[in-house]
């Protein structure tokens, strides 16, 4: 007879979105929805534990000291506690269908047990994908982020709107154009 906890657990696959804020890896946002799947499923109400005969021995009878008397008890079976034996279930499939590095924000598709199947397909296709940058002018980093050390300094009166629309047009040709090829 499954218990409840462990129906649960084989009904347990699909797929479904999580939103990844910036600043968090990928993978440690699929290890908390792994862990917390986890918990659930094991904090679920389990059967109540098997009981074993045991035989109990009685010393010192009214015969004296060496008479042991044998009486049977049901006790349950501690082996089979889930604080001896540890949570029932340790590891559900969990997938992430791509991969947002840490800085970027977005929405995740995240695949548990056997939807992890179409995960690869959805890697393999190439959905539509939206960015927004911020930046600012005057100011270049050593690594070209937000957070890297200022290495140079510029003045920007030079840019207006209508270069910026152009570069901008460029960029978004190229795009388009690769996206063809």
């Amino acid at each position: 007879m499954a218990t409840r906890a462990i129906r649960t657990f084989r009904r347990l696959e699909g797929l479904f979105c999580v939103y990844k804020p910036p600043g968090v890896h990928w993978k440690l946002v699929r290890d908390r929805i792994e862990r917390c799947i986890l918990e659930g499923v094991n904090d679920t109400p389990s059967l109540p534990l098997p009981h074993a005969v045991q035989l109990l021995t009685e010393g010192g009878g009214s015969k004296g000291p060496t008479e042991l008397t044998l009486s049977a008890a049901s006790l349950p079976a501690l082996a089979a506690h889930p604080l001896v034996r540890g949570p029932e279930f340790r590891r559900i499939k969990v997938g992430v269908g791509h991969r947002l590095d840490a800085s970027s924000s977005g929405v995740l598709v995240i695949g548990v047990g056997h939807g992890n199947k179409p995960l690869n397909d959805l890697y393999q296709t190439r959905v539509t994908r939206d960015y927004t940058l911020d930046g600012k002018f005057g100011i270049a980093t050593d690594d070209f982020s937000h957070t890297g050390r200022i290495v140079e300094r510029s003045t920007y009166d030079h840019i207006t709107r209508d270069k910026l629309e152009k570069v901008l047009a460029m960029l978004q040709g190229a795009n388009q154009k690769a996206l063809l090829m």
